[in-house]
Order: structure tokens, then C-alpha cells, then sequence
């Protein structure tokens, strides 16, 4: 509270519209003694504000002619011998006894902390509080006390839930607080703050924000958020110079059963029933469930599974999670995550097996991290080498995705790049490319299509400066961009032969196969599904022969070849079609549906030109 003896010019204009409400929602009263007045404010003016408060409400009708700031002693001193005197003052040791109820905590609310899945030591870190809280109340002790908490850990790991129970429990409003920006917000008594990026503040900004803080009455509170233990530790040291009651509050990582009682809890609240088992077994096919976004998204979906099922919450029975997890066949590679989607990708083992490998090593690394141990870096750089058709820039997209999703690399970026985008028209004009192409994908992914075409073919080729650079920029930025180079297997063998300090960058050699016979049929199913088109039984028979007696070599196109063979089947569907009766024309069923026909005209048509241009399938070489 800060205390003003003022004189104004027609001060009475300022008692006249005094009233209830003006005072809530300007925070001060004018109280006049004797011939003096003084004005009581909930905030800190200069004289100068004070001027600028005035004129925005009373324009200028009221004005302010002295202006002198007192402390809570002198404002005493000077009204004790009035006849309100005694009241002020009792009201004012009132406000004195409640000094900490900006931090008094909601009962009913606390109760709730216990039953709280998880988040073990902000649990404790919340009782610890609430004690000293209490502790400082019997003893009478009225110091200003900022309590400063550092929270630690990766999204989804319970720590917005933590603030908005705080905001709860303390009935306090939080404040993003980003170090980023140019101005940070000034706190309010009904306010805490939440730090991102501590160390991103400039000077005065910071300045500013911690004096907003020390004018507050009574015991604050501030959370700061930080990435790992590490930022923290350093976070807490710069604290420790204005402030001495610090503590660090680690998130770690919600256990599997913590996250299947966090779903039960959350379809409770929406009066959805659902068995223990069930549940657990739901959960478990799924491939990415490991923090509390991924749990609310999963009960999003049993939510709407429920709706679309009939559930009806007022029947009191448990939903039956037996066809949840089973999708319509049009839906099959529509899946919301990059790992589902490539997991559901047809044949690719290797790939999914590295995939899993280099996950699982990064976040045992990030736990490694977490008690002090620190790696060199690792080298991630990979070659893909196949066939055409194999899949190898869909995989390298979804890859990205993954990478990102799970912090081994900082963006989800992926540039794709080929010998154009490498190799210059003169002498000098190579290395900037390249450098160019490497700042492009500065903390993601960079594909480099058929690598094989930097080899230099003649004097005047530029290749080996490229091939050079490269090497030069994936040391240079081991930690900022990760490779992939992409081609056919004996060309790329080629490639990295022509200088060993390629070879000696990559991490791993990965094969993209050529497809099965049965593999090709189910990616076929699986684009006409996508489609949402329909084949009969015999037309399945007959792909599945005409795909088994197919002669190939390594230019045969793979996925490629299935997908024009889908397109001319399509194309063969849709004539046929078209030449139907308009009242034909109004059923879906019809305008769906793949027969033997369609699929022996596109195979007769498809035969002839494969025959003629199978090489041309693909990719041509050098």
C-alpha cells in the first residue's frame, strides 16, 4: 500500500464520484483530515503518472498541485489525532494481519493435491510452501518473502497443469512472462508471473521486471521454466543474488500407469465409463503415448468414438473399446502421428528398426543429461540406397517428423536438394551452394537426391568441389544439420568411395528393398482404399497374378509402377462407368466400384506401354 499527502484543485469534484466502484477499479481512496488530503493507493505513482491518472479521469476538472509521498509511519503519525483516526488505524493493522492473503490457499482446493496422479515433487514443493506460509502467519511475521520456483521439464510433462493449479489454489492470476520480448509485463498484486527464456532478457527489461515484483506487498510468487537441470542450476545462481528462497521442481516423465489413471480421470470428468483392462490394452497399441498431451489427445479420441458408437453415459455401463482402435480401410496411412504413419507404411523393416534404435538412444542421452553426463557428439548421417519406387523421400519426411518430435534435431525442416541446387556454372561459384544449402536446412534435415550425380564425370565438373564443401559443412555443423544421402546401391557405393571422408561421416548404410510380390498387392489395396474405391474378389485374384509373374530388374519402378497402374485402372473405371444410365449415376456403390473389367483393360493397355518403357520408370542414371 503507498501512502500520499496531496493538495488538488477542487478536490470535492474527486469525492463527489468516490465511489464503491471507482475505488475497486482505480485502486486508491482520498480521505481528507482536518484541510489535508491523502491519498491511499494499492499501486506505486511518480508524481508525473500521478498528473496523467488524474487528467485521463477527471480531464480537467481535477488537478494536482503538491504532491508528497509518505511512509506507512508518517501517514499514521499525521491522522492519529483525528476523530478517524483510530478506525484507520485498525483497519489498516487488519490489512496488516491479512498481509498474506495474496497467498492464502483455497482449502477446498489443497485437499485436491493429494489426489493428483504423479508430479511427485511439486507435490511436496506445494506442501513445503503451504507450511511456510503457515509458519510465518502464527509467528506474526510480516516480511516480504518472494517465493521463486524453477520448473524443469519436457512438454507435456504436467507443468501448465501445475501453474493453472496454482492459479486455483491461490486464487492468483499467472502471467506469461517471455524474455524474448522487448517489454516484459509489469505484476499486479492479483498476478504471478511465468518466466520463459530467463537468459534472453536484456538488462533493462529484466531490471524493470524484478522491481515490479519487490514493490508488491506480502509474500509472491514466480515461476521460471527451464529445458533441462542444467539451464536450471544456472538459473537458480542468478536468482540467488536478489532472492534466497529458490527451489528447483523437476517434471520428469509420466510413467505408463500414471498416464492410463490421468485418462481414466479425464473421461470421468466427461461421465464416460471404461474399463481398467480394456483401457490398458487400448493404450498399449498405441505407438506414441509417453507424456500428458499425447493422453489427452488419445481420450479425445475415445470421446468421439463414443459419439460416434451412441455411447450413452446415462445407460451407467462401461463403453466397449473392442472396435476402437480399428479403422475404416479408407483411413488406413491417415494417421495423426509420423510414427503411426510410417509404422503402417508396407515393408521397410530396416528402416523402422534405425528409426527405433536412434530414438531410444537420444532419450536415454536426454536422461544421461539430466544427471550430469554429457556425450560427443553422435554422427546421424545416413545413406539411403535402393531401387526407384522404394520410398525413400516419403520415409525421409516422415523421419524428420520423428526426429523432431523427439529432439534430436531442433526443426521440423526437411530440404531437399539435387546436383543443381550443388554444383556451380564456374569456378568459385560451388562452395557458396553448397554453404547456401546447408544454412537452408540449419537445424533440421537435408536430403541430397541422387548424391551419385556430384561424382565429376569431366575435367570441367565442379563435383569435387561440392563433394569437398559437403564434407566440410557436416563437420562444421555436426550439431546443426543432419544428412541423408539418397541413390541407387552400386552408384552410391560409387560416390563414397570417390572420398573417404564421406564414408567416414555416415553412420549408416540403409536399404530400401524392392518390394514382394505380396507387398506391391497391399500397397495397391491400400491406394485404391485411400481412393475410397472398392475391388471385387476376382480383381484382387487378378492383380495378385498379373503382380507375381511381373519380370523385373533394377530399373523396375516399384511403388511407382503399382501407383500408374492404379491411375490406369481409375481411368478405365470411370469410362466404363460414365456410359451408365443416369439413375446409375446417383448410387455411390456403382461409382465405386472396381470390376474385372476395368482391371483387364488397364493391365492390357498398361502392358504394352511398360513393356516399351520399362526403363524409363524411375530414375534415369548418369
Amino acid at each position: 500500500m503507498k501512502y500520499y499527502q496531496v493538495e488538488l484543485t477542487n478536490p470535492d469534484e474527486f469525492l463527489k464520484v468516490q465511489t464503491e466502484d471507482f475505488i475497486t477499479d482505480n485502486r486508491w481512496i482520498l480521505i481528507k483530515e482536518s484541510e489535508t488530503y491523502y491519498l491511499i493507493s494499492q499501486d506505486d505513482y511518480s508524481w508525473r503518472e500521478m498528473i496523467e491518472k488524474l487528467r485521463s479521469i477527471f480531464e480537467k476538472k481535477v488537478s494536482l498541485d503538491k504532491f508528497e509521498v509518505l511512509t506507512e509511519t508518517d501517514f499514521l503519525k499525521k491522522i492519529e489525532r483525528s476523530n478517524r483516526g483510530d478506525l484507520i488505524k485498525f483497519l489498516l493493522n487488519s490489512r496488516n494481519d491479512t498481509k498474506y492473503s495474496l497467498m492464502n490457499s483455497n482449502a477446498e482446493k489443497l485437499q485436491e493435491l493429494n489426489s493428483i496422479v504423479g508430479l511427485t515433487d511439486f507435490k511436496n514443493a506445494v506442501k513445503e510452501l503451504i507450511a511456510y506460509l503457515s509458519f510465518q502467519n502464527k509467528i506474526n511475521n510480516n516480511e516480504k518473502q518472494r517465493h521463486f520456483y524453477i520448473f524443469t521439464g519436457e512438454q507435456g510433462s504436467g507443468r501448465k497443469f501445475a501453474i493453472q493449479f496454482l492459479e486455483s489454489l491461490f486464487g492468483l492470476r499467472a502471467v506469461v512472462a517471455n524474455c524474448k520480448d522487448f517489454f516484459l509485463p509489469k505484476i499486479t498484486t492479483e498476478d504471478f508471473p511465468v518466466v520463459y527464456d530467463f537468459f534472453s532478457a536484456r538488462p533493462n527489461p529484466k531490471i524493470e521486471f524484478f522491481e515490479s515484483l519487490r514493490q508488491l506487498e506480502g509474500h509472491t510468487l514466480a515461476i521460471f521454466m527451464a529445458n533441462n537441470y542444467q539451464e536450471a542450476k544456472e538459473i537458480e545462481k542468478e536468482l540467488s543474488e536478489i532472492n534466497h528462497r529458490i527451489s528447483i521442481v523437476p517434471f520428469p516423465d509420466y510413467q505408463q500407469e500414471e498416464l492410463a489413471s490421468i485418462g481414466r480421470m479425464m473421461l470421468a470428468k466427461k461421465m464416460i465409463r471404461v474399463n481398467d483392462d480394456d483401457f490398458k490394452n487400448a493404450l498399449s497399441k498405441k505407438s506414441r503415448i509417453n507424456n500428458a498431451k499425447h493422453i489427452r489427445q488419445f481420450v479425445q479420441e475415445i470421446i468421439e468414438f463414443s459419439v460416434q458408437t451412441g455411447y450413452d453415459p446415462s445407460e451407467d455401463k462401461e463403453i466397449n473399446l473392442e472396435n476402437f482402435l480399428i479403422c475404416p480401410k479408407s483411413q488406413i496411412g491417415l494417421s495423426k502421428t509420423p510414427e503411426d504413419t510410417l509404422q503402417e507404411l508396407i515393408g521397410l523393416t530396416e528402416v523402422k528398426n534405425l528409426l527405433t534404435q536412434q530414438i531410444a538412444f537420444n532419450k536415454v542421452n536426454h536422461l544421461r543429461k539430466q544427471h550430469g553426463i554429457y556425450n560427443d557428439t553422435v554422427n546421424h548421417h545416413l545413406v539411403f540406397s535402393e531401387n526407384p519406387g522404394t520410398g525413400k523421400t516419403e520415409v525421409a519426411r516422415l523421419y524428420t517428423k520423428i526426429l523432431f518430435n523427439n529432439k534430436i534435431i531442433q526443426e521440423n525442416k526437411l530440404v531437399e536438394v539435387g546436383r543443381a541446387d550443388l554444383i556451380g556454372e564456374y569456378i568459385g561459384s560451388t562452395a557458396p551452394k553448397v554453404k547456401k544449402v546447408f544454412d537452408d536446412a540449419k537445424g533440421g534435415v537435408l536430403f541430397i537426391d541422387e548424391a551419385y550425380s556430384l561424382i565429376p564425370r569431366h575435367e570441367k565438373d565442379y563435383g569435387h568441389e561440392a563433394i569437398a564443401t559437403i564434407i566440410q559443412e557436416m563437420e562444421n555443423r555436426r550439431d546443426e544439420v543432419l544428412v541423408i544421402f539418397a541413390g541407387y546401391e552400386d552408384l552410391m557405393k560409387e560416390f563414397l568411395d570417390i572420398n573417404p571422408g564421406l564414408s567416414s561421416r555416415i553412420s549408416r548404410e540403409i536399404r530400401f528393398e524392392d518390394y514382394s510380390s505380396d507387398e506391391l498387392f497391399a500397397i495397391i489395396e491400400l491406394m485404391i482404399s485411400r481412393k475410397q474405391y472398392q475391388l471385387k474378389g476376382d480383381c484382387k485374384h487378378k492383380l495378385y497374378q498379373h503382380l507375381s509373374e511381373l519380370e523385373r530388374d533394377s530399373y523396375f519402378g516399384n511403388a511407382r509402377y503399382v501407383r500408374k497402374l492404379v491411375d490406369h485402372i481409375i481411368l478405365y473405371q470411370a469410362q466404363r462407368v460414365i456410359n451408365m444410365e443416369d439413375s446409375q449415376l446417383t448410387s455411390l456403390e456403382n461409382l465405386s466400384l472396381v470390376t474385372l473389367e476395368d482391371i483387364e483393360n488397364a493391365l492390357e493397355s498398361f502392358g504394352f506401354s511398360t513393356q516399351k518403357l520399362s526403363r524409363t520408370i524411375g530414375f534415369g542414371r548418369y
